[in-house]
C-alpha cells in the first residue's frame, strides 16, 4: 500500500503538531516550575527580612524597658541608700513589666559594689513572677553582662552571648536558652553605680515570632561562628554547651561565605546530606547586633520543603500531560484537514507561552475557537490563571506579614514601629512648616487588677474598647497607636493651642467614664495621660516620647480617683 503526499503530509503534520504540543507543554511546565521556585525564594527572603526587622524592634523594646528602669528614681535610691521602700517599689515595677512581657525570664538591679551583689531581683517561676530576697541574692561581678555594662555610657545597651543559662537559682530560666540585655544606672555625677539586667526567654521569643509564619516554614538561628541556636531539630542546638560543634556551614555548605562575613545573605536549595531525601529552599541573612555585645552578628534563616513549593506544579504538570495527550490523538485524526490551520495557531501559542515565561501574561490565544486548538488555548489560559493565583497568594502572604509587622494584633492599631515612623514624618513636616504638634502618652490605671481579678480575656476586651474610644475621639489626621501592654500614644498633628491639647486629653479621659461590659461584669476604666509639645518640650521623637512618658507617670502618681493629664 502506497502512501500519497497527503497521507505523508498528514503523518508529518500529526507528528509535528504532537511534538510542538509536547514541547509547549514541557516548556509551560518548566516555566511554572521555575516561577514557583523563584516566587518561593522571594517570599522566603521577604519573610526573613520582616522577621529580622521584628527582632530588631523587639530588641529596641527591651532596651526601652531597660532605659526606663535605669532612669527610675527607685533604681538609684535602692543602690545608694539601700532603701527597702524603694526596693519594694522597684520590685513591684519589675513584676508589672514581667506580667506584660512573658518573654522575660528575669529582671535584676545589680550593684557595682559588693562584688556585683543583686539588690532587687524578680524571676519567672513557672508562669508567675517571684521576688528573690535575702541570702538568695547573688554576686554577679564576674559575669561580663555586669562588668562590661558598667563601662558603657548612659542609655547604652549590652547584649550577652546567647547560651544555655546555668546560673544557680534561675527558676524558670535555668537550663534554658537565654540572652541577657543590660544597661548602666548612673548617679548624679554620671558614674555607673549599678546595672539593670533583663534575661530573655529565647525559645519563647522566637516561638512568638514564628507563630505568624506559614506552618511549612522552618526557623534557624546561628551565632557569628555558625553554631546553631535555633534549629527544627532541638538536639542540634547549643552544641558548644555539650562539648561539640554543630555548625550552619556544615549543614548548608553554601553559607560558608555568609559565616565568614563575605556576603550578607544567601538564597539556596539544599539537596545534600540530611536534605537529600527532602530538599529544601532556604534563605539565610546576617544581622549585625549594632550594640555592645559578645555576639557581633547573628544569622537568621527560613526554609521550606521544595516538595511543598512544587506540589501545585506537579498538579499542573498532570493537567498539561492530559491536554497534550488528548491533542496528539486528535492531531493524528485531523492532520489532513487541519494541516494549514494548525500551523499558525500552534506558532501563536508557542510565542504566547514564551512571552508568559518572561512577563506572566498570556495573550493572543485563540480562545474563541470551537475546535481542539481553542480547547488547548483555554487550557493554557487556565494554567496561567492557576499560576497567577499562586503568585497572588504568595504576594498576599507577604503583605499580611508586612501588616503584622506594623500593626498591633489585638487592637488593630499601629504598633510602636509604625507610630515612630509617623512621628518622625510629622516632626519633619512641623520643622519644615514651623507648626506645632503634640504627643499624648496614655497608660491604663490598675490594668493589672483587671487581668488578675477577671482574667486576660477581660483585659483584652478592655484594651480593644479603649482603642475604639480613643480612635472615636480624635481627628482623622491624628494617630493613635498601642505601644505594648496597656500603653497607648496619640499624635496630634498641628494643634492650635496648648489649651486645645489639654481639652483633647480631657475629652479622652471623659470618654472612659462609661464602664465596659464584659459578660455579666462591668469594667471601670480610667487613664493617666502625659503630654509633650513640639517644639516647647523637645525637637526629637525620643525626647518627646520621654517627656510624655515622664509626665504620664507623674499624672498617675498624683491622681486620686481617676487618671489625669500632665504637661511638661
Amino acid at each position: 500500500m502506497k502512501f500519497g503526499i497527503a497521507a505523508r503530509l498528514s503523518w508529518v503534520l500529526a507528528l509535528v503538531s504532537s511534538l510542538i504540543a509536547g514541547l509547549t507543554g514541557l516548556y509551560a511546565y518548566r516555566a511554572s516550575h521555575d516561577l514557583l521556585v523563584q516566587s518561593a525564594k522571594n517570599e522566603l527572603f521577604n519573610s526573613t527580612t520582616v522577621l529580622a526587622r521584628r527582632i530588631f524592634y523587639m530588641r529596641q523594646e527591651v532596651s526601652r524597658d531597660l532605659h526606663m528602669l535605669a532612669r527610675h528614681p527607685a533604681s538609684l535610691a535602692a543602690l545608694q541608700q539601700a532603701s527597702a521602700a524603694q526596693a519594694d517599689q522597684l520590685a513591684t515595677l519589675f513584676e508589672m513589666i514581667m506580667h506584660t512581657n512573658p518573654g522575660y525570664f528575669q529582671i535584676r538591679l545589680i550593684s557595682a559594689q559588693d562584688n556585683g551583689l543583686e539588690r532587687v531581683r524578680v524571676d519567672r517561676d513557672t508562669d508567675r513572677p517571684l521576688r528573690v530576697t535575702g541570702d538568695d541574692l547573688q554576686e554577679k561581678n564576674h559575669y561580663a553582662y555586669v562588668s562590661e555594662t558598667l563601662k558603657l555610657p548612659a542609655q547604652s545597651t549590652y547584649l550577652s552571648r546567647i547560651v544555655i543559662n546555668h546560673e544557680r537559682g534561675a527558676h524558670a530560666g535555668l537550663e534554658q536558652p537565654t540572652a541577657q540585655l543590660a544597661t548602666p544606672v548612673m548617679d548624679a555625677t554620671g558614674h555607673s553605680v549599678g546595672v539593670i539586667v533583663i534575661n530573655l526567654d529565647l525559645n519563647g521569643t522566637f516561638a512568638s515570632l514564628a507563630a505568624d509564619l506559614p506552618p511549612s516554614y522552618q526557623l534557624f538561628l546561628a551565632n557569628q561562628s555558625g553554631d546553631f541556636l535555633i534549629h527544627p531539630d532541638s538536639t542540634l542546638t547549643f552544641g558548644f554547651d555539650k562539648g561539640q560543634r554543630v555548625l550552619l556551614q556544615d549543614e548548608f555548605p553554601d553559607t560558608r561565605d555568609l559565616v565568614a562575613g563575605k556576603t550578607g545573605q544567601v538564597v539556596l536549595e539544599a539537596t545534600e546530606k540530611r536534605y537529600a531525601a527532602t530538599p529544601m529552599v532556604a534563605v539565610f541573612m546576617g544581622t549585625n547586633t549594632d550594640i555592645a555585645s559578645e555576639e557581633s552578628a547573628l544569622i537568621l534563616g527560613l526554609a521550606q520543603p521544595l516538595a511543598h513549593v512544587l506540589e501545585r506544579a506537579d498538579q499542573l504538570g498532570l493537567t498539561i500531560l492530559q491536554i497534550v495527550g488528548g491533542f496528539g490523538v486528535l492531531g493524528v485524526l485531523l492532520a489532513v484537514l487541519l494541516a494549514r490551520l494548525i500551523t499558525r495557531p500552534i506558532n501563536t501559542m508557542s510565542a504566547a507561552v514564551e512571552r508568559f515565561s518572561s512577563t506572566q501574561q498570556l495573550l493572543d490565544l485563540p480562545l474563541d475557537r470551537k475546535d481542539e486548538l481553542g480547547q488547548l488555548a483555554r487550557s493554557f489560559a487556565t494554567l496561567q490563571n492557576q499560576i497567577s493565583q499562586q503568585i497572588g497568594e504568595l504576594q498576599q502572604s507577604r503583605l499580611e506579614l508586612e501588616h503584622l509587622a506594623r500593626h498591633d494584633v489585638l487592637t488593630g492599631l499601629p504598633n510602636r514601629r509604625l507610630f515612630m515612623e509617623r512621628l518622625e514624618g510629622a516632626l519633619e513636616r512641623s520643622r519644615r512648616n514651623k507648626q506645632p504638634l503634640a504627643l499624648l502618652f496614655i497608660d491604663l490605671d490598675r490594668f493589672k487588677d483587671i487581668n488578675d481579678q477577671m482574667g486576660h480575656d477581660a483585659g483584652d476586651a478592655a484594651l480593644r474598647s479603649v482603642a475604639q474610644r480613643l480612635q472615636a475621639n480624635i481627628r482623622k489626621v491624628d494617630t493613635v497607636a498601642r505601644l505594648g501592654g496597656d500603653e497607648f500614644v496619640v499624635l496630634l498633628d498641628n494643634p492650635s493651642h496648648r489649651a486645645d491639647v489639654e481639652a483633647i486629653a480631657q475629652k479622652l479621659l471623659d470618654s472612659m467614664h462609661e464602664p465596659i461590659s464584659f459578660g455579666s461584669h462591668s469594667i471601670a476604666i480610667s487613664l493617666s495621660i502625659g503630654i509633650s509639645l513640639y517644639p516647647d518640650d523637645g525637637d526629637s521623637a525620643d525626647r518627646l516620647m520621654s517627656i510624655a512618658d515622664t509626665a504620664m507617670y507623674r499624672a498617675k502618681s498624683e491622681r486620686v480617683k481617676r487618671a489625669g493629664a500632665a504637661v511638661l
